[in-house]
């Protein structure tokens, strides 16, 4: 596939919102589970206890269905490598932004 882009996941509740703007929620954080979310080839999520909704970009996609998976940070550089053509080191520095956006807004505890 051709290079990838930045990684780019939208939490949809009753007024959409990107999830870089949302502050954190203890709530949300406390009920969020990556392994109740159901996603989506074209990536459409939902999670079923909680009814939210996200819309996720095709790289964010494979990030939230390898942490789903359990996968470990060189796990998932494996898997966007092999998946998109992009520089190891590029896809790294975008991963780690990307999992630092997850722990600022409170969908996961801390990065793996």
């Amino acid at each position: 596939m051709k290079l990838a882009s930045l990684p780019t996941l939208i939490r949809h509740s009753s007024q959409p919102h990107e999830l870089a703007h949302a502050p954190a929620s203890t709530a949300a954080s406390a009920s969020f589970d990556f392994h109740t979310v159901n996603w989506q080839p074209d990536g459409f999520g939902f999670d079923a206890t909680s009814g939210e909704f996200f819309t996720a970009s095709p790289t964010a996609l494979i990030v939230m269905q390898a942490l789903s998976e359990g996968m470990l940070r060189q796990q998932i550089l494996d898997r966007l490598t092999a998946r998109f053509e992009v520089a190891r080191s590029t896809a790294e520095r975008d991963l780690e932004s990307f999992l630092a956006e997850l722990v600022h807004i409170g969908l996961t505890p801390e990065s793996n």
